[in-house]
């Protein structure tokens, strides 16, 4: 089939939650078909990546420079025209443009739409099959944002909930599968307004369990070193991102001296790109360090004693979570951080919904060895049998092999309709 692609941001590399999502999935469809990518770039060095992804796909790879400035003053225009402020930022003349050059050429079969800030895009396109990857319900993501904002920032957030809320409900209509990534967040959906045909196709996770070389560190920041090695507890994510920065200053102010009070040695690393300079102020607290952007995280997550998961603000299934569990490292984690995905508190996982019990999870689990097999082997053995990324490839084929079932029938259908009519016709001549 040909397939077009459409993404809000470059699917590779695939080193934040999103893109691996959107790299795994692109590069499963683009073994069997015929995949055309178009998709937005807002960081100049994605370009370099470009000849990668065109040896991926056989049809066109067209990236399209996101101008931030311009995108801004375009998303405050949406704003204050009545629409949100996501639409505004991604819709723009030059992505336009491009999509109108490749529909003059043969027809696609499907377009999947990769997240709900690129799907107004898709309205324009004749194509039977239009799938929409909404990820998650974004919407809730800018409610919970308000919930924990200050005036006028609250004010601000909740007006994009309700403005997206009101977009994401518009696209179900019209969009002949609705993709969210775990169950939960398709049942959200439905609850919130959301119609037509809702599925759920969850994220994967590579469950190779090895000792990885450090690599290149790209920023690295502590307030000393330790003169006695300590238990080593990780936090993972990109750290310009505002619900990854309250969770590590969560960890770091409200919960980490807990854990110091019973393991004086024990440190915090913070490992992700772009750290904020409130991410970088944290290191003021003795005993944590951020280490900013690595060449692959999991080197330093097979290195650490407990990987922590202290959301607060969260939707969708977090990756932070899954690649933990796929190489072997004990998880803590907040109720919001294992939303959608099939775990349970006592087995593969512990789960704390304040800072005291996260602190005594924390101390548990590194007084007890035994406990530290037992969630890191039931853990692996979830990862294998759920998020497994053959496994989420298979399903997604399989989608596709129904949605071409409707499409014959709805053809045939249409067919059946026509000939009816003209022998109608034909008969009152």
């Amino acid at each position: 089939m040909r397939i077009l692609f459409l993404a809000h941001r470059t699917p590779y590399p695939p080193n934040k939650g999103e893109k691996i999502r959107a790299f795994h999935l692109l590069s499963h469809l683009a073994k069997s078909h015929d995949v055309t990518l178009l998709y937005w770039i807002d960081d100049p060095q994605d370009l370099n990546h470009t000849p990668f992804l065109r040896s991926l796909c056989r049809g066109r790879v067209i990236p399209v420079r996101l101008n931030r400035p311009f995108a801004f003053s375009r998303a405050v225009f949406s704003l204050l025209s009545g629409n949100s402020f996501t639409e505004g930022f991604y819709r723009a003349r030059a992505f336009q443009k491009e999509l109108d050059s490749l529909l003059c050429g043969p027809p696609f079969d499907v377009v999947y739409v990769y997240s709900s800030a690129v799907a107004p895009y898709a309205t324009s396109i004749n194509a039977r099959t239009k799938i929409v990857d909404f990820v998650d319900v974004d919407s809730i993501k800018w409610r919970q944002l308000a919930d924990v904002s200050r005036f006028p920032l609250s004010v601000l957030y909740r007006l994009e909930h309700k403005r997206l809320s009101k977009l994401e409900i518009a696209i179900s209509r019209w969009a002949t599968r609705s993709v969210f990534i775990s169950q939960a967040e398709a049942d959200l959906f439905k609850a919130t307004g959301g119609e037509g045909s809702i599925e759920c196709l969850a994220n994967g996770t590579d469950l190779e369990v090895r000792r990885l070389p450090l690599g290149k560190i790209h920023y690295s920041l502590t307030n000393g070193h330790r003169d006695k090695a300590g238990e080593k507890l990780i936090f993972v994510g990109t750290m310009d991102y505002s619900p990854n920065i309250d969770a590590a200053r969560y960890f770091a102010e409200e919960i980490f001296p807990l854990v110091r009070q019973q393991f004086p040695y024990a440190t915090f690393e913070i490992v992700g790109r772009r750290p904020s300079r409130t991410v970088r102020r944290l290191t003021e607290i003795e005993g944590v360090r951020v280490v900013g952007e690595v060449d692959d995280v999991r080197a330093y997550l097979v290195q650490a004693d407990i990987s922590v998961a202290p959301m607060r603000i969260a939707r969708g299934v977090q990756n932070k979570v899954l690649e933990a569990m796929a190489v072997g490292v004990p998880v803590v984690a907040t109720p919001q951080a294992i939303e959608g995905i099939e775990v349970q508190d006592g087995e593969e996982v512990l789960v704390a919904s304040n800072p005291r019990d996260f602190a005594r999870h924390i101390v548990q689990i590194l007084n007890d060895t035994e406990l530290q097999k037992s969630l890191t082997k039931k853990a692996w053995s979830k990862m294998n049998q759920c998020y497994n990324w053959e496994i989420i490839g298979a399903k997604l084929d399989r989608l596709l092999a129904r949605q071409r079932v409707s499409d014959k029938l709805a053809m045939q259908k249409e067919d059946f309709n026509r000939e009816s009519l003209m022998t109608f016709e034909n008969t009152r001549l």
